[in-house]
């Protein structure tokens, strides 16, 4: 009973790593898209904020999305990513991207050509890709007083942005319906303290990081200087429900709605609400164990007592 006890307390960590393997491994095999009843309400409320832009060519705005992802942050970033820009062409909204990453700059021009071809979306005069920026302090002081000239003049194929439908009348920062940070880092300061303040009214900006990142994005919620955000992989499940669930209502047939297992450009992560059931498994064993722990403790000491 006592040695019982004691391994309860003191489980050799490379059995943990390896319960941890097999659960994941078993659970990535058998896994199905988790059902998400209830959405995250900073989820809702970046998806209606989206839901909502404005951005037909009178009113003279877009969607711009700063996607700095890399390989690093697939299972998370990317799918925030995909489910993101399937909503803006799902809703027909007028969108341009570029990143703060050489990577990412790649995979989201890759990912955005994939989802253009499916949905029939033209680029330059529904969507339009950036390129890079080196995110620097004059980048984004420059972003608000003019906005093509921040992005070099010219698009991700070095061809002039005056020759785009989708960039006329698109001049300052104030011409941007939405700005939606997808990142594994984090450049939340720089919009929010060089970017917001020159614009009227103030810029709707959105969040979408790593998990481990979403804690201390919570205050900006509060404070009303975040529209809405998708922390880590449960936000990139509950915006692929509600971008699924558009999808449905607006294509009824199946075999038209987006299959990301037909990507043609780019290897895409298994969607977001696949996901979750392996990362709910690991999240269970974690729970198990730390009960395990906590019981052997309290028999033990009963036991000594």
């Amino acid at each position: 009973m006592t040695n019982l006890l004691r391994l309860m307390q003191s489980i050799d960590r490379r059995w943990i790593y390896l319960a941890f393997t097999i659960v994941v491994l078993v659970a990535l095999c058998f896994s199905h898209p988790v059902e998400n009843p209830i959405i995250l309400p900073p989820v809702q409320h970046l998806y209606d904020a989206m839901q909502h832009a404005k951005t037909t060519p009178t009113d003279g705005h877009i969607v711009l999305l700063s996607m700095t992802i890399s390989a690093g942050s697939k299972a998370e970033n990317w799918n925030q990513a995909r489910a993101i820009m399937r909503h803006l062409m799902l809703a027909h909204k007028r969108f341009a991207v570029f990143s703060f990453d050489q990577q990412g700059v790649e995979l989201t021009y890759q990912m955005a050509l994939d989802l253009a071809k499916h949905y029939h979306y033209h680029y330059g005069t529904d969507w339009i890709h950036l390129g890079y920026s080196l995110g620097t302090t004059a980048f984004f002081k420059g972003i608000s007083k003019n906005l093509p000239e921040a992005f070099g003049n010219t698009d991700i194929n070095g061809d002039p942005l005056v020759k785009f439908p989708i960039m006329k009348g698109i001049n300052t920062a104030n011409n941007i319906a939405v700005l939606v940070e997808v990142t594994a880092s984090s450049s939340l300061g720089e919009w929010m303290g060089l970017v917001q303040p020159a614009t009227k009214p103030r810029l709707k900006l959105g969040y979408a990081c790593t998990g481990i990142s979403a804690a201390e994005a919570y205050q900006y919620l509060d404070s009303g200087q975040l529209v809405g955000m998708l922390p880590g992989l449960k936000g990139a499940s509950d915006y692929e429900t509600l971008v699924d669930n558009q999808e449905r209502e607006l294509i009824p047939d199946p075999k038209l709605r987006y299959n990301p297992k037909l990507s043609t450009t780019l290897p895409m992560p298994a969607p977001a609400r696949v996901l979750m059931f392996p990362e709910g498994m690991a999240h269970l064993l974690v729970i198990l164990l730390i009960i395990l722990g906590n019981i052997g403790l309290l028999l033990s000491r009963r036991h000594r007592a």
